[in-house]
């Protein structure tokens, strides 16, 4: 049997949590992942108020930002950059994957969604120049490095011209690390991503790989006319599936080689399964609430050890150095913020 069509190889155990039941009930889930969208307006306020609905008084202005933008307000991984009064780039929102799973968090306490979202956008002259999509695929309909290899015999038809790819393994003993697929080019307007999502998170996070099983992460870059092209498609249809069908399906096909000419070889069954499979995408929106998370995870990961140390040096001698540096510390305005967002209601920030 062709390792493409081979079941994948996870041993879950006998107990099953609520998100893996979902995970083989919906084995593919689509999200939004990424945006940027410009306003040529300087009326920083309205765009925060009216386009984002959130209170500015939770955000944190900052007198510097990126693209060619003076400041920025944000809410963690929520960015609004503006320009100065006379620099036409006006006002710029970024979401990253981060800053949209918070932003939906939003979106769900207004009981809206990404489409009213993006009509809100439209509506007020807004010009998409990034939207990502990404697919998480749990259930891996094929193997990503035998997809490369697949792709390398020239059994992948697609309007891209050039593929790249990357990969790694452990000197230690020969263990494979993940496999990445790019097809198309970084600079392009389209632009799409395979990777194996289990090994990149086992190694950010430290942990076993079999504990996370099997997970492949299919990403869909578009830039500026391709962007807003299929943000108004979006709109119009109110069914992400079409986007992403349109896009991978457009570009992208594995092939079984037979005896005719190359343009008229089989699409691979194992390909086949995956495009239908992928018809049933529904929008996912997974709100993550832990706006300071951020900070919390380089306080663990980086002062705690320090932290510790002085606490037991502090029970060695008898002193209060460690609670004492902490009552006497004085918050900046920066940590205050933070501290505002943390303990307030979703509710609360949205207007």
């Amino acid at each position: 049997m062709d390792e493409l069509n081979q079941p994948p190889h996870a041993n879950r155990g006998v107990v099953m949590l609520e998100e893996e039941k979902e995970n083989v009930e919906n084995p593919l889930v689509s999200m939004v992942d990424y945006i940027r969208v410009t306003f040529k307006t300087h009326d920083v306020d309205h765009i925060i108020e009216n386009i984002l609905h959130l209170s500015k008084d939770f955000m944190t202005e900052k007198p510097n930002g990126f693209y060619g933008y003076v400041g920025t307000y944000e809410l963690d991984y929520i960015k609004v950059f503006y320009s100065a009064p006379d620099d036409n780039r006006g006002v710029l929102i970024e979401l990253s994957g981060r800053g949209c799973r918070q932003f939906e968090s939003f979106l769900e306490c207004r009981k809206k969604t990404w489409y009213d979202f993006f009509q809100d956008c439209m509506a007020q002259g807004g010009s998409f120049t990034r939207f990502d999509l990404a697919i998480d695929d749990k259930k891996t309909y094929f193997s990503i490095p035998e997809l490369l290899k697949k792709a390398q015999k020239g059994e992948c038809i697609s309007r891209f011209r050039k593929s790249d790819y990357n990969g790694s393994f452990d000197l230690s003993d020969g263990q494979m690390g993940g496999t990445t697929i790019y097809f198309g080019s970084k600079k392009s307007e389209a632009y799409l991503c395979f990777y194996e999502k289990n090994h990149e998170q086992a190694e950010k996070n430290n942990i076993p790989l079999e504990d996370l099983g099997d997970w492949n992460r299919y990403e869909i870059r578009l830039k500026n006319e391709r962007a807003q092209v299929a943000i108004k498609e979006l709109i119009k249809r109110q069914d992400l599936t079409y986007i992403a069908l349109q896009i991978i399906n457009n570009y992208v096909k594995f092939v079984d080689p037979n005896e005719r000419e190359r343009r008229y070889w089989e699409t691979s069954d194992f390909w086949q399964a995956f495009i239908g499979d992928v018809g049933k995408l529904r929008l996912f929106m997974k709100p993550q609430e832990d706006f300071y998370q951020k900070s919390r995870n380089w306080l663990r990961n980086s002062c705690a050890p320090t932290m510790k140390m002085v606490l037991e040096a502090d029970k060695h001698l008898g002193k209060t150095d460690l609670s004492d540096m902490i009552v006497e510390a004085e918050l900046a305005d920066k940590h205050k913020k933070m501290l505002d967002v943390f303990m307030a209601n979703v509710a609360d920030m949205v207007v």
